[in-house]
C-alpha cells in the first residue's frame, strides 16, 4: 500500500512536511476531504484528511483538542490547504501535530484538492496494479518450482530472495525440512527458539508474531495447512525493517506452494512405502527370484551387489492399550533415525513393527549392534510408554537368503518375548538352539515339524486330560534328572517315570536315544514359536 511518504514524494504536488516526520511510513487507505467537526465520526482509520482549516478556527486549546480527536481516529496524516482561510498553517497546529506524532503537511494554494486526490488515487491504483503484477510473477515462479520438482529448498530460497529474510520450514513435530537465507543465517540455538515459540501455539491456524529475545528483528510464523490440518510451519525473520505488504503476499504464495509440495511428497512417499511393503512381503514369502530382487533393489536406490540385512523394530504392547497413532510414530522415528545417519535402507510398517532392509556398507558387526542400540534409545524417547525390541538378522551375500535374515531378526524378537525380555537388541547370537529351527523358516513348516513329533501326544492330552507334553518339557529341561523334573511338576518321580513311558509308547520314540531327545526338544521349541505367533506379531 501507499504510505504518507510516498504521497509526499509525488512530483508536481509541491507538498511540504511540517510535523510528524517519524510517522510518514504509515499506510494510507484513502484520501478524505472534509472539515474537522463534520467528519470526525465517519473516519474509519488510515485516511489522509485534507482540510482548508476552517475546522481549526478558535483558541489554541480547541485546535489541539480537535487534532487529538483526529489522531484518536487513527488518521494517516493531515493535509492543510493554505490560501483559503489561512495564508500559512497555524504554528500551534504544527506544534500539536509534532507532539502527537501526526504527519502534517501544507498543500499550496495552486494545488486544488481535486488535483491532489486524483494524483493520490492514481498512485494507489498504480501501486495495487504493480503489486498484483509482482504477485503473479511470484505465483508463476513458485508454481514452476513445484511442477519441476525443485523441492522445498527452492521454495524457501524464493521467499528469502524476494523478501530479504531468513526462512525455515518445520514439520508438525519440529523437525527442520528446509531453510534458506538472504543475508543473515541463524544458528541452531535461534532455530530451536523459533520452534519453541511455534510449538506453544501449534493449535493456531493463523499467522502470528514471534518474539525473539535479544534480537530486534521482526519474525512471523505461518501454518502450512493441507487436507484440513496443519502439517508444517514456516518461520520467517526479516533481515531488517518490517515485512511489507509485498512481503506478506510472497509469504502467502510460499505457504500455498509449500502445502502443495508437502502433499505431493506425502503421496509419493505413501506410494513408495506401499511398493516397499509389497517388495518385502514378496522377499520374505520366497515368491521373488534373485533377478527380480536385484531389479527392485536398484529401483529403491540400493546396490544389488552389496551385502544387505534385515532389522526389525517392534513395539511390545503386552499389558498395555494400543494407540492408533503409535505405528505411524514408530515408522516416522525409524525413518528419521536412518535419514539423519544417511544409511541406505528401505522400510515398511507392519502392524506394530517396522521392517528395515539395510545396506550396512562398511559397518562391522559391532558397529551394527551399536547402531541398533542408538535406534532403540531413539524410539524409546519417541514412545516412552511403550516397550521396544530391535531384532537383527545377519547380512547374506545371496539375495534370496535375505529371507533368512528376516526370520533371524523376527525369531530373535519372539525369543525375547518368550523369555519376558523387553527394551533390548537381539540378534542371531541370542537365538541359541533356536537357530536350528531357522532351516524351516516359516510358521507352516514349523507346524508340520511340530505335529510330526508331538501331534499324537497333544491329541492324547486333549482327549484324556493328561499332562504328557508339560511333563516331557520339564524332563528335557531338567536334562533327564527325574527328581528335579518331578519337583518342578509337583508330582512323585514314579509318576513322572510312568508318564515318560507313556510318551514313548504313544510316539514310538526312545527317550534314551539322543536323536529322539533332540527332536523332542526342537519340536517343543517349535511349539513355543507357534504359541508365540498368537500373542505376538506375525513373521
Amino acid at each position: 500500500m501507499v504510505s504518507v511518504q510516498d504521497i509526499l514524494e509525488i512530483p508536481d504536488l509541491d507538498l511540504r512536511l511540517l510535523a510528524g516526520a517519524r510517522a510518514t511510513s504509515d499506510l494510507v487507505r484513502w484520501v478524505h476531504v472534509a472539515e474537522v467537526p463534520q467528519t470526525t465520526q465517519s473516519l474509519k482509520g488510515g485516511e489522509l484528511l485534507l482540510t482548508t482549516g476552517h475546522g481549526f478556527a478558535g483558541s489554541e486549546e480547541q485546535l489541539v483538542e480537535r487534532l487529538e480527536e483526529l489522531v484518536g481516529r487513527n488518521i494517516a496524516g493531515l493535509g492543510f490547504g493554505t490560501g483559503f482561510g489561512f495564508d500559512e498553517v497555524p504554528a500551534a497546529l504544527v506544534r500539536a501535530a509534532e507532539e502527537c506524532g501526526c504527519p502534517l503537511f501544507e498543500v499550496p494554494p495552486h494545488i486544488s484538492f481535486n488535483v491532489f486526490t486524483e494524483a493520490v488515487a492514481a498512485k494507489i491504483v498504480n501501486d495495487r496494479c504493480s503489486l498484483l503484477q509482482r504477485s503473479l510473477a511470484v505465483y508463476e515462479k513458485l508454481t514452476k518450482s513445484v511442477l519441476e520438482e525443485e523441492g522445498l529448498g527452492a521454495i524457501l530460497a524464493t521467499l528469502s530472495g524476494l523478501t530479504g529474510c531468513y526462512a525455515v520450514l518445520f514439520d508438525f513435530h519440529g523437525a527442520v525440512l528446509a531453510e534458506a537465507a538472504s543475508r543473515r543465517r541463524f544458528g541452531a540455538k535461534t532455530v530451536a527458539e523459533l520452534w519453541s515459540a511455534i510449538a506453544e501455539r501449534r493449535a493456531s491456524r493463523a499467522a502470528f508474531q514471534i518474539e525473539m529475545g535479544g534480537v530486534s528483528l521482526e519474525a512471523r510464523a505461518y501454518p502450512v495447512i493441507a487436507a484440513h490440518r496443519t502439517v508444517a510451519f514456516i518461520a520467517a525473520v526479516k533481515d531488517s525493517g518490517s515485512f511489507s505488504e509485498y512481503d506478506r503476499v510472497v509469504l502467502h504464495n510460499v505457504v500455498t506452494a509449500a502445502a502443495l509440495e508437502l502433499v505431493k511428497q506425502k503421496a509419493v512417499a505413501e506410494t513408495e512405502k506401499r511398493l516397499v511393503g509389497d517388495f518385502l512381503d514378496g522377499l520374505t514369502s520366497s515368491t521373488l527370484p534373485e533377478d527380480e530382487i536385484a531389479r527392485r533393489l536398484k529401483v529403491f536406490g540400493l546396490d544389488p551387489q552389496a551385502l544387505h540385512m534385515v532389522m526389525i523394530v517392534e513395539i511390545d504392547d503386552r499389558g498395555g492399550a494400543k494407540a492408533q497413532a503409535v505405528p505411524q510414530r514408530l515408522h516416522w522415528a525409524v525413518d528419521e533415525f536412518m535419514a539423519e545417519r544417511r544409511l541406505l535402507c528401505i522400510s515398511a510398517s507392519r502392524e506394530d513393527r517396522v521392517v528395515v532392509l539395510l545396506q550396512p556398507g562398511e559397518l562391522a558387526e559391532g558397529d551394527i549392534r551399536a547402531l541398533a542400540g542408538e535406534l532403540l534409545a531413539t524410539v524409546q524417547g519417541v514412545l516412552p510408554d511403550r516397550g521396544v525390541l530391535v531384532g537383527l538378522g545377519r547380512p547374506h551375500p545371496c539375495l534370496v537368503d535375505l529371507r533368512r535374515s528376516y526370520y533371524e531378526a523376527s525369531y530373535a524378537i519372539r525369543i525375547c518375548k518368550l523369555r519376558g525380555d523387553c527394551d533390548m537388541v537381539a540378534g542371531y547370537a541370542e537365538l541359541g538352539s533356536y537357530s536350528l529351527l531357522l532351516g524351516l523358516q516359516d510358521t507352516p513348516s514349523l507346524g508340520v515339524f511340530c505335529d510330526s513329533v508331538l501331534g499324537k501326544l497333544q491329541e492324547h492330552d486333549e482327549q484324556s486330560s493328561c499332562d504328557l507334553l508339560p511333563s516331557l518339557a520339564a524332563f528335557l529341561e531338567a536334562n533327564g534328572r527325574w527328581g528335579d523334573a518331578a519337583d518342578k511338576l509337583f508330582i512323585h518321580r514314579h509318576s513322572l517315570r510312568y508318564r515318560m513311558k507313556r510318551v514313548q509308547q504313544i510316539t514310538g520314540r526312545d527317550l534314551a536315544d539322543s536323536q529322539d531327545r533332540m527332536e523332542f526338544y526342537l519340536a517343543l521349541r517349535a511349539r513355543e514359536f507357534m504359541d508365540g505367533v498368537g500373542s505376538g506379531s506375525q513373521a
